[in-house]
């Protein structure tokens, strides 16, 4: 029980940074993919049941094998973590990596979204164990494209075949929630420096990254609302709400990241931004 206890603590610690890119989007894109295709009653919670530890395993696999080789920047930008804290050493996180995987591409097959996830299992070791600190500056943006993509389509063919409202939705949030990604970087250059990366704020200063991560998301909601809300089935009122929870977060977004410009506030508006690609995708679940 103690060695639970301690394994449960560790992973909350592990995984607490992401969660809301990674956690939440699973869960609400199985909710929209049952809503699409009429899943009720028994089935529909036996799915986003099978979801759960797809989604687990989702985020696990990469925050074990990131944190494991990021060690030194951890100490600097993210001392909560397992590492920094003590809790465990690179090579016990990579152990974890390395049990966990053969369970998630077993899930993968007795659920059907075995390509997917072999898929992100792939995107995972490339990004975080064989892809140099040098070459983050191309890697980095190309692996999360692939990992939003790896993981929209596996929870959407958890309950059925990815078929063109599917892909509108897959590709929509895949690619305008990872435009303005970058501004990831602005928050951890000190911690990007100790392990020799080199990144689009150390090349070209904050101000263009703020500049274009605020114009993104304040297109954000115009673009789902024309490309994704306004073309589905849900009342009209229903969509108005969805569009007004979307704008008030995107736009929050784009407010703080320009007039309030520190190191606290850059990690506020990251998360938030997360929070806000989580809520775009339930909003699936609403409209679907």
């Amino acid at each position: 029980m103690r060695r639970a206890r301690f394994e449960a603590e560790l992973t909350r610690k592990l995984i607490v940074d992401n969660a809301g890119a990674a956690f939440l989007p699973g869960l609400a894109f199985t909710a929209a993919a049952c809503a699409h295709y009429g899943v009720t009653g028994w089935p529909l919670v036996w799915t986003i049941a099978t979801s759960l530890p797809l989604t687990f395993l989702y985020i696990y696999v990469f925050d074990t094998s990131n944190q494991a080789t990021g060690a030194d920047e951890d100490r600097i930008n993210k001392p909560h973590r397992p590492i920094p804290l003590g809790l465990t050493t690179p090579h016990g996180l990579l152990r974890r990596f390395w049990s966990a995987a053969p369970l998630y591409l077993l899930l993968g097959w007795l659920t059907g979204t075995l390509a997917w996830v072999a898929l992100w299992l792939v995107d995972v070791i490339g990004l975080n164990l064989v892809a140099t600190p040098r070459h983050y500056l191309w890697t980095k943006p190309i692996g999360m494209f692939v990992g939003t993509i790896a993981q929209l389509a596996c929870f959407w063919q958890l309950v059925g075949p990815i078929d063109a409202t599917g892909w509108t939705w897959i590709l929509v949030l895949a690619i305008g929630f990872n435009l303005p990604l970058r501004y990831e970087d602005v928050r951890d250059i000190d911690g990007d420096r100790t392990r020799g990366r080199v990144t689009l704020p150390m090349l070209i200063g904050h101000w263009p990254i703020r500049l274009w991560f605020a114009v993104v998301m304040a297109a954000i909601p115009v673009v789902l609302h024309v490309m994704l809300f306004a073309p589905s089935p849900a009342p009209t009122p229903v969509v108005l709400a969805c569009d007004a929870v979307i704008a008030a977060m995107s736009w929050t977004c784009t407010a703080t990241s320009l007039l309030v410009r520190t190191n606290t506030t850059d990690r506020r508006s990251y998360m938030l931004y997360t929070f806000t690609y989580a809520a775009s995708v339930t909003c699936g679940a609403i409209l679907l």
